[in-house]
């Protein structure tokens, strides 16, 4: 007799095996992805820090050349500002010896070639312009009442140096003689009143010169204003990137000195040599690193498809072997009936004939016959429960219960055991499978009984996380804890065959049926109290049947 084929997988090969090649083709390209991604992205943070640490570094440059620039102008125009002050003080000794026409001439031109840049010298008795020097160039000057000045500022300065009675700066102004001049001021005191006032015109350009702008590198801009907001020097945008402002201070007022970058400050980090080799370095580190992922990723894909091409063959390997069992566990079962039928037949033929040594190797043939047709029928059932249909459908668990005890009446009788059965829903499953559980589960709890007690057997339900779950629980010997994974190993037995006769393969059958219906089969259990195998299946309403 030859064996029947099993039934074909309930996933077609062809569908796995198009789902694993999406799989070898989506992963790595997914991998590459991700890397690239955590490369741009530390890219973007780690340009953000750098640009930052370059702008720092070139504002604190920036502010020390502001600084220094500052300290220069500040230098050279309170060194002007003293001679005006050294001027006033002339004339207040001049004018009460009367000797001031005559001496002032020579004084005024020490003044001209102790500093670069004076440009006119004057001084106005009664605030009226009397004294001039140089004469030439300046004959307009002469009788100009400075306390009725008309241009813009002029008469304003002098009255700020009659309330201060320290010098007063004016401009920078447009000159009659041509360029820029900065006009300062003060009060020559007399007896009861301001005898008058004096003033020096100096050329803006001699003190720029002096300042050295030239300095400034190329990639920054600069500007003076006063605090009218009035411009010295300079370019006025600078105003507008987010300068470094430098404070000038003046007798009456104050000079700003802005410094800032002709775009800005961080095109001006983006523009750093070292930032462009920043940039180099990073794309040679990232491009080494695609590169070794792309490598990583070929040999990885390499490698899995050497295990799939080994996995498919050990597949193969395992579905030849499972059939030639299969086939072998049927094919055997006949000539094991013949065998047990004609040992039977001589059993009762030679009765009383033979001595009773003999009848025992009789009954031993006989036994072992039974033994192994209990085994091959096991192995049957355990290899073909992955490929045999299921009955798919919602059914009372009461009737294979029912079922079940029916086919252990007789099992339950001798064993003098009480079966308590409680109210069991519908439950999804297929029938003749949640049968074959019970039937293991139930014999089990009867054969492994406490000696010094009845057998007592309780099968109930209760409702876990979307699962109907229906326990068995005895109170027979129980399982140490390091056994309980073991007892649902196939041929695994933890006692004696002579003590409790069996395949060793029902727990393991059980819990292949219970994990094909898309459950689990768990068991707690004390020793000396009992165990509590638990058949876990999924609930009709929490999810579709497998």
């Amino acid at each position: 007799m030859t064996a029947q084929p099993l039934t074909a997988p309930r996933r077609p090969a062809v569908l796995r095996r198009l789902l694993a090649a999406g799989a070898r083709i989506w992963k790595p390209a997914a991998i590459q992805a991700a890397v690239t991604l955590v490369l741009l992205v530390g890219y973007v943070w780690m340009a953000d820090v750098y640009v930052r640490v370059l702008v720092a570094e070139h504002r604190a440059t920036a502010a020390l050349t502001a600084s220094s620039l500052a300290s220069t102008l500040s230098s050279a125009l309170n060194e002007r500002l003293a001679l005006v002050r050294g001027l006033t003080a002339f004339v207040e000794v001049a004018s009460g010896t009367g000797s001031l026409a005559e001496q002032f001439p020579r004084y005024a031109e020490g003044l001209r070639r102790s500093v670069v840049g004076v440009r006119t010298i004057s001084a106005a008795p009664d605030f009226v312009v009397r004294i001039v020097y140089p004469m030439e160039g300046n004959e307009k000057v002469l009788g100009n009442d400075l306390l009725r000045d008309a241009r813009p500022g002029f008469a304003d300065t002098v009255q700020r140096a009659i309330v201060s009675r320290d010098v007063t700066v004016h401009g920078p102004v447009n000159l009659l003689q041509g360029g820029q001049g900065l006009i300062a001021r003060q009060i020559v005191s007399g007896p009861g009143k301001p005898w008058g006032a004096v003033g020096l015109v100096f050329d803006v350009g001699a003190i720029l010169n002096e300042v050295r702008f030239d300095r400034v590198p190329a990639h920054l801009g600069f500007a003076v204003v006063t605090d009218g907001g009035r411009q010295v020097a300079g370019d006025a945008l600078a105003l507008k990137g987010d300068p470094l402002v430098e404070r000038i201070n003046l007798p009456d007022g104050y000079w700003h000195l802005a410094l800032a970058p002709r775009s800005s400050w961080e095109g001006l980090a983006h523009g750093d040599p070292t930032f462009r080799g920043f940039q180099l370095a990073f794309f040679l580190l990232s491009l080494l690193i695609e590169t070794v992922t792309f490598m990583a990723i070929g040999r990885r894909h390499t490698l899995e498809r050497q295990v799939d091409l080994r996995t498919a063959e050990l597949g193969r390997a395992k579905n030849e072997l499972e059939q030639f069992a299969y086939a072998t566990a049927h094919d055997l079962q006949e000539p094991l009936r013949a065998i047990a039928s004609y040992a039977q037949l001589l059993e009762r033929q030679q009765k009383g004939r033979l001595d009773e040594e003999s009848e025992g190797f009789i009954r031993e043939i006989v036994d072992g016959a039974g033994r192994l047709k209990m085994l091959l029928r096991d192995v049957q059932l355990f290899l073909a429960e992955d490929r045999v249909p299921l009955g798919c459908g919602v059914i009372p668990a009461g009737d294979p219960l029912k079922a079940a005890l029916a086919a252990l009446t007789r099992r339950i009788a001798d064993a003098g055991a009480a079966v308590t059965v409680a109210d069991l829903p519908s439950v999804q499953a297929d029938e003749r499978r949640l049968r074959e559980i019970f039937i293991v589960l139930i014999a089990n709890a009867i054969e492994y009984r406490h000696p010094y007690r009845a057998a007592e057997v309780q099968i109930s339900h209760r409702r876990i996380d979307g699962y109907d779950v229906i326990d068995v629980r005895d109170n027979g010997i129980g399982i140490e804890p390091r056994y309980r994974d073991q007892i649902f190993e196939v041929f695994r037995r933890l006692h004696p065959r002579d003590e409790h006769p069996g395949t060793g393969m029902g727990l393991a059958i059980a819990r292949k049926m219970v994990e094909r219906l898309g459950g689990r089969l768990t068991v707690l259990s004390s020793p000396g109290v009992g165990s509590t195998f638990s058949i876990h299946l999924p609930h009709p309403s929490f999810r579709g049947f497998p």
